[in-house]
């Protein structure tokens, strides 16, 4: 019998790698559908049979998707594709979730399926017991020191920037840069993933792909193209910032808090 999959993931990129790897590992997996937020998630498991397994990752366009445990029961085992802070691996361990962080290989998506293929149905609704009541855990607030400054390269040495100086971080090139409130840009050995998980959510949120901004320094939200929005920063961005609708509007309510 083939195995069907259900794969949650907003990065194009991501989930066609991930179908690609599938498709290595085993090419009589069928992949039911890709979703790429929380709302379409709810929507597909409303309207469809449960998979034999989920991908999930987990920060999405509109939400955390933990949200769907809340809106939904999940009576299938998934495995979550995630490049989140080692504290929820820990979680994931003790709890034997089994997660795989990015980027993917064919070595790490084969071992997850091995695991799920080793579950009978005792264990497999055990598993979900688990994920359950992992759930619960990850959803109480956790106290965590963010990143307060950054050592940054200045000529020939390092100098100390205070994190709430940065305007916005972006990626360009492949290099992750952080612009300050006085215009400066300096060169950061982080990606854009590691960053989410060192900044404080209440002043910096991932916009978009390329940037990370501070809300101190949002001048304005502005109506682009097709129903998306700008990000005016101060100083201004080096690229024009577009958010998809459903990420703005979640920008906007962030900003109301």
């Amino acid at each position: 019998m083939n195995m069907k999959v259900l794969i949650v993931e907003d990065e194009y990129t991501a989930a066609k790698n991930l179908v690609s790897i599938l498709n290595e590992i085993d090419s009589q997996i069928e992949v039911l559908a890709i979703v790429e937020s929380v709302r379409d998630l709810f929507q597909w498991l409303k309207k469809n049979l449960a998979p034999d397994l989920g991908f999930f990752d987990i920060q999405l366009s509109d939400n955390n998707v933990f949200e769907i445990f809340s809106l939904i029961e999940i009576e299938f085992p998934v495995i979550f594709t995630t490049a989140y802070s080692e504290y929820a691996i820990k979680a994931f361990k003790v709890n034997s979730i089994d997660y795989i962080l990015k980027p993917l290989s064919v070595e790490t998506v084969k071992f997850g399926i091995d695991q799920y293929k080793s579950l009978d149905k005792k264990n497999e609704s055990l598993s979900v017991i688990k994920l359950k009541r992992l759930l619960e855990e990850f959803t109480l607030p956790i106290d965590k020191n963010y990143k307060k400054s950054f050592l940054v390269h200045y000529k020939d040495r390092l100098i100390p920037i205070e994190t709430m100086s940065f305007s916005f971080f972006y990626i360009n090139h492949g290099i992750v840069n952080g612009v300050t409130s006085t215009n400066d840009k300096y060169s950061l050995d982080y990606s854009l993933e590691e960053l989410e998980n060192m900044l404080d959510p209440g002043f910096f949120q991932r916009v978009n792909r390329q940037y990370i901004v501070n809300r101190k320094y949002i001048k304005e939200i502005g109506l682009f193209f097709n129903s998306r929005y700008s990000i005016k920063t101060s100083p201004a961005s080096p690229d024009k910032i577009i958010m998809s609708k459903i990420r703005s509007s979640q920008i906007r309510k962030w900003l109301e808090t």
